[in-house]
Parts: structure tokens; sequence; C-alpha cells
């Protein structure tokens, strides 16, 4: 497999996981996110 290809899948993979993360945490403080992690009113 190529070195790159993994390189960028893990770094897609960890921005992934890291937005999940952010918007389960907001969720869970009753301070819901837009997509683009702008606070939705």
């Amino acid at each position: 497999m190529n070195t790159l290809l993994i390189w960028i899948s893990a770094f897609t993979l960890t921005l992934l996981l890291f937005y999940g993360i952010d918007q389960f945490i907001m969720a869970s403080q009753g301070l819901p996110l837009n997509w683009d992690l702008t606070p939705a009113q």
C-alpha cells in the first residue's frame, strides 16, 4: 500500500474523529452546533 495514501487516510480519519467528538460533547452540554461548528440557535 502506498505510504502517502496511508498518511492521507489516517489524517482524514483523525479529523472526522475529532469533529465527531466535538459535536458529541457540545450536544451533551445542550449546545448543539451547526455543521461548520458555529452555535446553532
